[in-house]
């Protein structure tokens, strides 16, 4: 038996127009995007937000290591790496473990 043309509907879920909420569909390339949308986030994401921002993070720190990745003038100390590989991995499996 054939299927006529007309009845070959996406599956649902397959993110066809008549998936999405109103049934719009997306937007073309090259159309311009829409101005004057708002967004609000919500209070959970402002919690996470909020508990990232008090993280110690150094940008001098890592501007620094970025300039000398890029000049060529960064100098790794592989056992140290390779200690605190193998400790971490010993934690990891000790906390498992119990």
């Amino acid at each position: 038996m054939k299927i006529a043309p007309s009845l070959n509907v996406p599956a649902a879920g397959s993110g066809a127009a008549t998936d999405r909420p109103g049934g719009s569909k997306p937007a073309a390339e090259g159309t311009p995007a829409v101005t004057g949308a708002s967004v609000r986030l919500s209070d959970l994401s402002a919690q996470l937000t909020a508990s990232v921002q008090g993280t110690d993070f150094d940008h001098a720190k890592v501007e620094s290591i970025k300039q000398a990745i890029a000049e060529g003038k960064l100098t790794v100390n592989a056992g140290a790496v390779a200690d605190r590989l193998i400790a971490n991995a010993l934690a990891l499996s000790n906390n498992t473990t119990k």
